[in-house]
Parts: structure tokens; sequence; C-alpha cells
């Protein structure tokens, strides 16, 4: 397995883990246009788990300058490894990649947000040795 950086190539697989990971089919269009926009971006940093030929993870990680920290910040908003590769060790390389682009960016921290339900992703940032230090609040703006 390796881990490598994602392009437009890559679209239908980035795709198809985004979809296992919402449990949903989420609107093609609208993640393509996503997709290609932060692909462009800088500080936008797509990577991939390969394991030959088959994509088995994906993980993204969004830099910015934040004033509360007079810093750059790491944020982690997608990891996911299929389900048929759970436990071969792909996640613990995409964080490590993670961690290192963050470092190379320097970073001050590293940050994830994670569903409540989602005790098996909070399990693994804890033994990736993040802290649990912050509450995340959403206020649903669609109506819904």
């Amino acid at each position: 397995m390796k881990i490598i950086k994602a392009d437009m190539n890559n679209l239908d697989a980035v795709y198809n883990l985004i979809c296992e990971l919402e449990d949903k089919n989420l609107d093609k269009y609208e993640f393509l246009r996503i997709y290609q926009e932060n692909i462009a971006d800088r500080n936008v940093h797509y990577l991939l788990a390969a394991d030959g030929m088959n994509i088995i993870g994906f993980a993204s990680l969004h830099i910015q300058k934040l004033l509360h920290h007079c810093a750059k910040i790491g944020e982690i908003q997608e990891i996911i490894v299929s389900e048929k590769a759970q436990n071969s060790g792909a996640g613990t390389e995409l964080f490590n990649q993670l961690v290192k682009t963050a470092v190379s960016n320097n970073c001050l921290q590293l940050e994830v947000c994670t569903n409540k339900v989602r005790t098996q992703a909070q399990d693994f940032y804890v033994k990736q040795g993040m802290k649990q230090s912050h509450f995340k609040f959403v206020l649903d703006l669609t109506g819904k």
C-alpha cells in the first residue's frame, strides 16, 4: 500500500468513498465542482491510500490561518477507508501523512471533528494521539 496525492483522475474513486462515508449518494455535479475547486487550492490536500491499482482510502486536509491562534491550523475534513479495507493500516498511513503535510506547512496543530455516532472514528483519533479538547456546534441552515 502507498499514499499518493489525489488528482482529477481519481474523482470517481473519491466520490464512491465519500458516499460510503456519508452513507448516501451525493449530488455528483456539485461534488465534481467542489472537487475541482479544492484540487486547485494549495491549502487543500487530498490523499489516497492505494493498494496496487485499487483506491482503498481517502483523506483531506484544509489549512487555514486563524486569528485566534495567530497561526496556521490544519483540519482533517474527511478520512475514510473502504469497509473491505478496514484494519489494513490504511487509515493510520493516511493520518500520518496528514500530520507530515501539516508540519511541512508550518501548522500549529491538527484538528478534526467527527459525528457523535462515529464512535469507531473517535477511537481511531484517540489512538493517533489526538485529544478531545473542544466541542463542535452545528446549525442546520437548510430548514430541514
